[in-house]
């Protein structure tokens, strides 16, 4: 799939990627494939955020979108599983399950949601889980058993791709933080780091939360237009060993889109910070996910935040307390870790890609809580538009054109 990109007078085009999580890792990767000079920096170390502290979880959800998102990257991730970095990457089950009567009544709908984005769905009794299941204890009104499901383990698979772009020629460079990214007359230079200035005719921001900061620190023709980014930060419990078979990643059915999810997530006003919106959780619920490597992973929750102020410390204990209300079997699971992650999160849930006003200066990132299921397609997509296109995706959602200031 390599392909050759060349300045004029053929000469390989050089590309700067900034930010070592999966957003930029997968694009480097893209890249360096096609035949571009690759250097990417990251000011801490590779997946230090939440690239390396999530569930692990590739999920369905209730939007052609996101199933679109998820079936490019299992692709993606598959290529990537033959080679030498085991992260393990598998199919697995997935279960959706509502605690009360009145919740998985209304569950329907959202069943209906997922069946409208080619998800198939069975319904399920908490009764049958019940029995069926009696080493989990399921005290539930029942569920959904959906269609597909992948799991991996995300440090793992983040540096499967630094090692894929590695080996396709890329230069990786941690401890390197960007200042300010330096563009003439409308053309894009290069990047002012602590060690000196790095010249490249392309330049991505794929950075998590620090990307705002860039565009605002995009001196020559900037600074850019802002985009409605919220720190949405959520808590994660790791596990030791099962000691119970999980044949699925287990799910709480109210888990919201991505779109209501950005909705809940926005904070930018002084009036938010007075009303002490970052202390108020946007979603509360049970995500376990049985990893391939016998341990598990249980979280969720997210909450709009700000990046180093930590709020909701008691976030761990109400996600176990929920988790054994619902299944009283897991109560003997042992404790390895507990961490808050950081997650970037855009207005309306969905990641951006696309190019900028500036000629070369390119966006990826606002993955939210979709990151691990959703980078690898949009670094492909973006990769691919930029070496044969005008530097868009096609997929129009992704573009950074849909949000105020950019059009």
């Amino acid at each position: 799939m390599t392909r050759s990109a060349s300045r004029p007078g053929g000469r390989p085009s050089e590309a700067i990627v900034i930010g070592g999580g999966i957003a930029g890792c997968t694009l480097a990767y893209e890249l360096a494939v096609r035949g571009v000079k690759v250097v990417l920096v990251e000011q801490n170390a590779i997946a230090a955020e939440s690239s390396g502290r999530n569930t692990g979880t590739l999920l369905s959800g209730p939007q052609r979108e996101v199933v679109e998102l998820l079936d490019a990257c299992a692709e993606i991730y598959a290529e990537l599983a033959q080679g030498p970095v085991p992260f393990e990457f598998g199919r697995i089950g997935h279960l959706l399950i509502s605690q009360d009567e009145t919740d998985f009544a209304q569950a329907s709908r959202v069943a209906d949601r997922y069946r409208s984005a080619g998800v198939a769905m069975e319904e399920v009794s908490g009764r049958d889980l019940a029995r069926d299941s009696p080493h989990l204890g399921f005290r539930v009104a029942g569920g959904y058993f959906v269609e597909r499901a992948w799991t991996l383990e995300p440090m793992g698979a983040t540096h499967a791709f630094v090692h894929a772009a590695r080996a396709a020629g890329a230069r990786i460079a941690t401890g390197v933080r960007v200042a300010q990214i330096v563009s003439r007359g409308g053309k894009v230079e290069g990047v002012l780091t602590d060690q000196g200035i790095m010249s490249a005719d392309m330049v991505f921001i794929a950075n998590g939360l620090w990307l705002t900061e860039l565009l605002r620190r995009t001196v020559g023709d900037g600074p850019l237009p802002g985009l409605p980014f919220t720190a949405g930060r959520g808590w994660l419990i790791q596990l030791g060993k099962l000691d119970v078979a999980l044949p699925w990643i287990v799910e709480e059915l109210t888990w919201p889109d991505q779109e209501e999810l950005g909705r809940r997530m926005s904070l930018g006003t002084l009036a938010d910070v007075a009303a002490q919106r970052d202390d108020q959780p946007a979603v509360e619920a049970i995500c376990l996910n049985p990893m391939r490597g016998g341990d598990a992973r249980l979280g969720a929750s997210v909450q709009p935040a700000f990046r180093d102020l930590v709020r909701n410390t008691d976030m761990p204990s109400r996600i176990a307390a929920r988790a054994l209300r619902m299944m009283t079997g897991l109560g003997s699971l042992s404790v390895k870790n507990v961490y808050p992650g950081n997650r970037p999160m855009l207005s309306d849930g969905m990641p951006v890609a696309g190019r900028t006003p500036i000629q070369g200066l390119f966006l990826h990132g606002g993955m939210g809580s979709i990151g691990m299921h959703a980078a690898p397609a949009t670094a492909r997509w973006l990769a691919d538009a930029v070496m044969s296109g005008d530097g868009n995706p096609k997929q129009d959602w992704l573009l950074p054109t849909r949000f105020p200031g950019w059009r």
